[in-house]
């Protein structure tokens, strides 16, 4: 059981702490799967829970190795699998045509052909206003072809962002682990006997609105543009927080809202407007705004989701859990009497 909240010395020394990965490693696992030895291994990416490696291989060309190394709920190299299997075909949201997953050991492993183009963040940085906006609208049409696609039913299970199923998703998050639980006990007791009591029962709210295929991790970060006769997306990826839920998470995520970079990145005058005109477009249908109750619910579950995250992930408590917590059991107690 833990008694204390972490430090941020904590926080650097857990994305610090990762697993060595070696040549021999990465060779023995590609030959498994049929792909040629590495020529060159270039680590591109690390955060709390993968490992990113850009490999040259010597008859296969340039293939990315992408490893999770922590296991958090809600996040999975199998769903990014299933999610992009599952796109596959659709002209409107460019996925890569061949993943390999390997999930026999650990950690589990995705191989993903190199795709060509730009990060779609590194453009926008360096884009005109127009290009921005263009860049926006091209964004808000493919969030909406992946919303439009039927969700696999191995991710319909997994609602944590299906706000009428929020009361399982804050019990899983809150109490489904037992020292977790304890552990908030234990450092947060005024917070935890507070949300022990506005969950008992959790409030009857009233949630409209339908699901979709959620991509999970929309944003510019996640594809890739090329800038030839016209801008395009030309690549669609990380799936590995994909399922079945509210729209609002992922659009969210795309206008910018929970992405930890500066606001500037997301907040080029007309860029939202552009986003959801297009995506708007290929609904054929105004998008509906969420009520103030389900914003609560919403934020409700993002705080939770926060507290356990870095819990699967390093077996502490984030320094702001008081904060994520506190939120998250006001918005519960304020949602007691409403719907």
């Amino acid at each position: 059981m833990v008694t204390r909240l972490a430090s941020m010395k904590d926080i650097r020394a857990l994305f610090r702490d990762k697993p060595d990965v070696t040549r021999g490693q990465i060779d023995a696992l590609f030959e498994k799967h049929s792909f040629s030895s590495s020529r060159s291994i270039k680590r591109l990416e690390t955060n709390f829970t993968n490992q990113i490696f850009l490999v040259e291989t010597r008859a296969h060309g340039r293939v990315i190795l992408k490893t999770q190394f922590r296991r958090s709920l809600g996040f999975s190299l199998k769903t990014e699998f299933v999610a992009t299997r599952a796109l596959r075909g659709t002209a409107s949201v460019p996925v890569s045509e061949s993943l390999v997953y390997d999930g026999d050991g650990e950690p589990e492993c995705l191989l993903i052909p190199c795709e060509s183009g730009k990060s779609g963040l590194s453009y926008y940085l360096d884009a005109s206003r127009a290009q921005r906006l263009q860049l926006g609208s091209l964004l808000g049409r493919t969030v909406a072809h992946v919303h439009r696609q039927q969700c696999p039913q191995e991710l319909q299970s997994q609602k944590t962002s299906d706000l009428a199923s929020w009361e399982v998703t804050i019990r899983e998050a809150m109490f489904g682990d037992e020292v977790l639980a304890s552990s908030m006990a234990a450092t947060l007791p005024e917070l935890w006997s507070r949300l022990l009591v506005a969950t008992d029962p959790v409030p009857e709210v009233r949630v409209q609105g339908s699901n979709v295929f959620l991509w999970g991790e929309a944003g510019l970060h996640n594809v890739l543009v090329e800038n030839g006769n016209s801008l395009r997306i030309s690549n669609v990826h990380d799936f590995q927080s994909a399922g079945w839920g509210t729209a609002a998470h992922d659009l969210r995520q795309a206008e910018g809202e929970y992405v930890a970079r500066p606001s500037s990145e997301y907040f080029e005058p007309g860029y939202v407007d552009a986003f959801r005109s297009s995506y708007n477009a290929v609904t054929e249908k105004p998008l509906m705004e969420l009520s103030p109750v389900e914003e609560k619910v919403l934020s409700i579950v993002a705080n939770l989701r926060m507290i356990r995250f870095f819990w699967d992930c390093g077996r502490f408590l984030h320094p702001k859990t008081p904060e994520f917590l506190g939120a998250a059991v006001s918005d519960i107690e304020g949602l007691h009497g409403v719907g």
